[in-house]
C-alpha cells in the first residue's frame, strides 16, 4: 500500500463538453454492475457522475486483493496517460478510497465485441460491421506500434464500441514497451505472468520463447484470430488444452472463417465434424459447423486473404498495422452506405437516454452464461 501512496494516481481530463471528472469517490453514484476484472479482484460498475449527470464505467480494485497484479494495474494507469487517440481507451481520473482504486472511464453503449457475439450474434457478426470493427483496431495498433507498445492482448473483450460505433482498445494492462532503460530493442523475450489469460489469441512467436523474441508483429496474428472469434461467433481453440493449442499454432494449423467456401473443405479434411478435442482449429468452431446460416453465407476473398496474411507463422511475412490498413478489405470500408451502428442492428447500445436503474439494462442482462469466456474475463478492460 506504501508503495501505491508514493504515486498520484489523480488525472483529471475535460471532455469537449469541458466535464471535469473529480478524483473523488463522494461524486459518483454507483448503479449497476457490470461484472468483475483481474479474477475478483476488483468490479466494474455503471454509474453517474453526479456533477454533470453523465453516466461512467467505473473500474473498483480491491487493494488488498491485488497483489502482484496492482504492478500491472499501476502500469496500465501510466501507459494510458501517455496516449491519445481515438481508438484508445482514456480514463478520466484515477485514485483511491480507502482500501479501493477507482478507474473512471467512458461508458461505451455497445459494451465489448465478444458479448455482442455472445448476446447477439452467436453465428458471427455481418462482413461490413467485421471490417469496420478490424479498421479502427488496425488504426489503434498502428498508433501503438509507432510509440513501440505491443498490446499483447487484442481480443475480443478488450475491443469496446461506443454508441457512435467508435471502436476502442483497451487491455493495456497487458502491454509492453519494446525497449529498456539503456538503449531501444527491436523485440522482446519476457513471457508475461497475465499471458495465461490470452493464450488462444497470443501468436506462437510469444508462446515459443526462443531466442528469436517477438515484437509488434505478435499483435497482428491476434487480430486474425479476432477476426475468426467475431466472424465465425466463437474463440479459436476454445476447450482444448493449451499444449495440444501450442502445437496447433506452431505447426501452422490456424483458424479461417467459416463458410460455405470452407465448410465441405474442413468436412473433407475430417476436421470440425465432432472433433472438438482433436483439433483446435475445428474444433473452435464445432458448435457452429452445421448451422444453415453458416453453410449458406460466403465472406468475401478479402476477408479470406486478410485472415490468412495476419496468421501467417513466420512474423517477418506478416503485414504490419499500416501495411494491414491498405489492404482491400479494409478499403472495402469506404465503399459501405452504412455506419457501424446500422450494421449491428437491431443491437441497440446504452446511451444518456436509456434509463439505467437498479438492475443491469436489458442488453447488459441478457444471458451472462452464453458468453464462452469466463465474466472475469469478459470484462477485463
Amino acid at each position: 500500500m506504501s508503495r501505491l501512496k508514493s504515486e498520484s494516481f489523480a488525472l483529471e481530463l475535460r471532455s469537449p463538453s469541458m466535464v471535469s471528472f473529480e478524483a473523488s469517490s463522494d461524486n459518483y453514484e454507483i448503479w449497476s454492475h457490470l461484472g468483475s476484472v483481474c479474477g475478483g479482484m476488483g468490479a466494474v460498475w455503471v454509474a453517474k457522475h453526479k456533477p454533470s449527470k453523465k453516466y461512467v464505467a467505473i473500474k473498483i480494485y480491491e487493494l488488498d486483493k491485488c497483489g502482484d497484479e496492482l504492478e500491472l494495474i499501476q502500469h496500465e494507469i501510466r501507459t494510458v496517460r501517455q496516449l491519445r487517440h481515438p481508438n484508445i481507451i482514456q480514463y478520466m481520473t484515477s485514485f483511491t478510497a480507502a482500501q479501493q482504486l477507482w478507474i473512471i472511464m467512458p461508458f461505451l453503449g455497445y459494451t465489448s465485441a465478444s458479448r455482442l457475439v455472445a448476446t447477439h450474434f452467436s453465428e458471427g457478426l455481418p462482413e461490413p460491421a467485421l471490417a469496420l470493427i478490424v479498421r479502427e483496431i488496425l488504426q489503434g495498433l498502428s498508433y501503438l506500434h509507432s510509440k513501440n507498445i505491443i498490446h499483447r492482448a487484442v481480443r475480443g473483450s478488450h475491443i469496446l464500441i461506443d454508441s457512435n460505433g467508435r471502436v476502442i482498445l483497451t487491455g493495456l494492462r497487458h502491454s509492453v514497451m519494446v525497449g529498456d532503460n539503456m538503449r531501444w530493442q527491436k523485440t522482446v523475450h519476457c513471457y508475461p505472468p497475465q499471458a495465461r489469460y490470452n493464450l488462444n489469441w497470443a501468436s506462437p512467436e510469444l508462446l515459443e520463447q526462443d531466442l528469436y523474441g517477438y515484437n509488434e508483429r505478435s499483435d497482428i496474428y491476434s487480430v486474425g484470430i479476432v477476426v475468426c472469434e467475431l466472424g465465425n461467433g466463437e474463440v479459436p481453440y476454445r476447450g482444448i488444452p493449451s499444449t495440444l493449442m501450442l502445437l496447433e499454432k506452431l505447426e501452422d494449423r490456424v483458424p479461417f472463417l467459416y463458410d460455405a467456401s470452407t465448410v465441405p473443405q474442413i468436412a473433407e479434411n475430417g476436421q470440425g465434424w465432432g472433433m472438438a478435442t482433436d483439433s483446435g482449429v475445428g474444433g473452435s468452431v464445432g458448435d457452429n459447423l452445421t448451422s444453415l446460416a453458416i453453410t449458406q453465407r460466403l465472406f468475401s476473398p478479402a476477408a479470406h486473404d486478410l485472415v490468412a496474411l495476419a496468421l501467417t507463422r513466420c512474423p517477418d511475412q506478416r503485414p504490419t498495422a499500416d501495411e494491414l490498413l491498405h489492404h482491400q478489405f479494409v478499403r472495402y470500408t469506404r465503399k459501405l452506405n452504412g455506419t457501424l451502428p446500422q450494421y449491428l442492428h437491431p443491437v441497440v447500445p446504452i446511451t444518456q437516454q436509456t434509463e439505467i436503474g437498479d438492475s443491469v439494462p436489458d442488453l447488459l442482462e441478457e444471458s451472462l452464461d452464453q458468453i464462452s469466456l469466463n465474466d472475469e474475463v469478459t470484462w477485463d478492460f
